[in-house]
């Protein structure tokens, strides 16, 4: 069963292991957190800055405002796949949606996901409260969560930015 401890049966005796040298542990662990720190890079790396997702997320917790509604928390499972596919879109040179559930926390209770492009981040949140699709998983007063991507790239000879909303209730 996922996510439980199995115990040693009754009657089997539980040998403890001799400990390694110390200077065998301590090359142990430095191997140990010299792989983590790579795995983190790697799973953690991201083509969106802090300043792009930033303002995607403003501006949908600012229309959100106006609208009466609060605002969404960031989250950091619903970034790296927003990011993922951003990346994905820009390489493409296309706009589609993703399977979205692939990539989402287990808790999630329901999902949503605007992708679009355009010149800058402003304009392409104006494309979207200008569709009813985007501006209604925007406003959807039951998301709680969201996760943004905003990719540059060039597309067919322009600068363009590819983003990512994707929206959740847990």
């Amino acid at each position: 069963m996922a996510g439980s401890v199995a115990s040693p049966s009754v009657g089997n005796p539980v040998s403890t292991p001799r400990r390694a040298p110390r200077s065998r542990r301590l090359l142990s662990v430095l191997g140990m957190l010299a792989a983590a720190a790579l795995l983190s890079g790697v799973l953690t790396s991201c083509e969106t800055t802090d300043g792009d997702r930033a303002a995607v997320i403003d501006a949908v917790n600012a229309s959100r405002a106006q609208a009466g509604l609060g605002a969404l928390s960031q989250n950091a499972t619903l970034n790296a796949k927003a990011d993922a596919w951003a990346a994905r879109l820009r390489d493409e040179c296309n706009i589609f949606h993703s399977n979205l559930s692939d990539g989402a926390p287990p808790e999630w209770r329901k999902l949503g996901e605007n992708v679009g492009r355009g010149g800058s981040i402003d304009q392409v949140h104006v494309a979207y409260l200008n569709s009813a699709g985007h501006r209604a998983n925007i406003m959807d007063p039951s998301y709680n969560q969201m996760g943004a991507g905003a990719v540059w790239g060039t597309c067919n000879g322009y600068r363009t930015v590819f983003t990512v909303q994707v929206f959740m209730r847990a």
